[in-house]
């Protein structure tokens, strides 16, 4: 790197940039393109930043919050990534099950997520801990969607069925296709 001149190191940390962004890119075309859909049911959270701009942050109503004693996720922390296992029920999908190991087998649909709160900061459990914290929440990266410009002005999801399409690939990794409203595409 010594005998590169100023000019070439340049060239090459905006080629590593484009290259990095390109990949991001990629990956999400490859998720959306070969991935399984599958249709989750969403509550609204915010539907507007002035510094964001117009977008539709969300939580899904059978997988942000999951109960630890329903779905057998124990021995969790915050900040470890988990595998939702989903079942369908009456066209949309939701939790079965939750582990700390990727599911194995080709029919299985999970989803990768994140656990950002409701577990202890560490292993060791108090005994009582889920007394006070019934609830894991977990982020799976796909929970805001951007809006055109202008779309998003005096929307109301709070009295409208509000789904979004998902497309999973085999490694649990999710890419939002789109958002319904009553069965509809939005906006």
């Amino acid at each position: 790197m010594k005998n590169l001149s100023k000019f070439n190191k340049f060239v090459l940390a905006v080629a590593f940039q484009v290259a990095v962004i390109l990949t991001i890119i990629l990956l999400k075309v490859v998720i959306l393109t070969g991935g399984t859909e599958i249709t989750l049911r969403i509550e609204p959270v915010d539907p507007t930043s002035p510094l964001r701009g117009d977008y539709l942050a969300f939580r899904y109503t059978d997988l942000s919050a999951i109960s630890p004693y329903t779905l057998g996720v124990i021995n969790t922390k915050n900040g470890e990534t988990v595998y939702v296992i989903l079942k369908e029920d009456g066209g949309y999908w939701s939790a079965k099950s939750v582990q700390t190991k990727k599911p194995e087998g080709d029919n299985t649909i999970f989803l990768k997520g994140k656990v950002v709160s409701g577990a202890p900061e560490s292993s060791g459990w108090p005994a009582n801990y889920y007394s006070t914290n019934p609830t894991l929440q977990i982020v799976y990266g796909t929970e805001n969607y951007f809006i055109p410009q202008g779309k998003g002005q005096n929307l109301n999801l709070r009295d409208k069925k509000a789904m979004a399409v998902v497309s999973v690939d085999t490694e649990g990794n999710a890419a939002l296709k789109k958002i319904l409203l009553d069965g509809q595409p939005w906006p």
